[in-house]
């Protein structure tokens, strides 16, 4: 199974300015920065976009290209990715990890269910503590 932890979720790669400003603002009504985006975004495995790294800004639909350390441009997301680990939200119906969901929506701030399927196996969350 694919891992899609890559890297410390706080870490904003050095950003290839403007270029890449210029496509999220493009790609996005931008009311969020291009750094809160890449926060928010969850990291994905895209083979077909030769990067380091790959995230997905899902209500927008944009994928954050990192190649040699440096964020260099935003794509639109046209079904490059590899869904395997990912669930899909059943109220915005928007992919999440639901290894980092913890219990909500990170888009529309939905409560999940207890039980998601993810990459052929089933996550439970909750239950008592033994």
């Amino acid at each position: 199974m694919f891992a899609h932890y890559t890297h410390d979720e706080s870490y904003v790669p050095p950003i290839n300015d403007p270029h890449a400003y210029e496509r999220w603002e493009a790609r996005t009504p931008a009311e969020i920065s291009l750094e809160e985006g890449w926060r928010a975004a969850i990291p994905v495995h895209a083979p077909e976009c030769d990067a380091t790294f790959t995230r997905l800004y899902a209500p927008y639909n944009v994928l954050f290209v990192v190649r040699d350390g440096i964020l260099r441009t935003e794509l639109n997301n046209d079904g490059r990715i590899d869904t395997e680990g990912l669930s899909t939200c059943p109220s915005c119906e928007e992919l999440i990890d639901p290894l980092r969901a913890e219990g909500s929506c990170p888009w529309c701030d939905a409560v999940l269910p207890n039980r998601q399927p993810t990459g052929g196996v089933t996550l439970v969350t909750g239950g008592a503590q033994r």
